[in-house]
């Protein structure tokens, strides 16, 4: 029995090169058999009774022609969507500085005492004063007060009293 792992090198190239020339022979085997396929007949054809039309040649475009036809079809496809990805860019883009504006704005707010997060939460859901200083355990004028807050920032606290 033969030691796999006792080949050298040179014995691994012999082998490389035996499958190469393996593969060589079926490959030009097979283009053989392609161009068998495709040579005329030997045999003259019979006189066609319909003699082939000629067909004018087209003329020949050159690379810029060509170059130039493609980009005219690339401008006609490519041009209404680069103007939709414009327009939801622009969108986007007011939309992040909308965002930014009212990030500033909060962050320019003063702080909430954490006694009185809640109560400003109860207030932007819109309830009214008296709900409010009941669940948070405060008098009505605190409540009032949380609501005008909430009221002033914009978060709801609607006249339901």
């Amino acid at each position: 029995m033969i030691d796999v792992l006792a080949i050298g090198w040179k014995e691994a190239a012999l082998v490389a090169l035996v499958i190469l020339a393996v593969y060589m022979g079926y490959a030009l085997f097979r283009l053989s058999t392609l161009n068998a396929r495709r040579a005329p007949p030997e045999a003259a054809p019979a006189a066609d009774p319909d003699p082939p039309t000629v067909v004018p040649a087209a003329p020949a475009l050159r690379t810029d022609d060509i170059e130039g036809l493609l980009d005219t079809l690339l401008d006609r496809r490519l041009a209404p969507l680069m103007q939709q990805m414009e327009t939801r860019l622009d969108q986007a883009e007011s939309r992040i500085d909308e965002l930014g504006r009212r990030v500033e704005t909060v962050n320019q707010l003063p702080p909430v005492a954490p006694q009185y997060s809640e109560a400003l939460s109860l207030a932007s859901r819109g309830l009214s004063a008296e709900d409010i200083a009941d669940q948070c355990d405060m008098s009505v004028g605190e409540a009032e007060l949380v609501r005008t807050l909430a009221k002033s920032r914009g978060m709801g606290g609607g006249d339901e009293a």
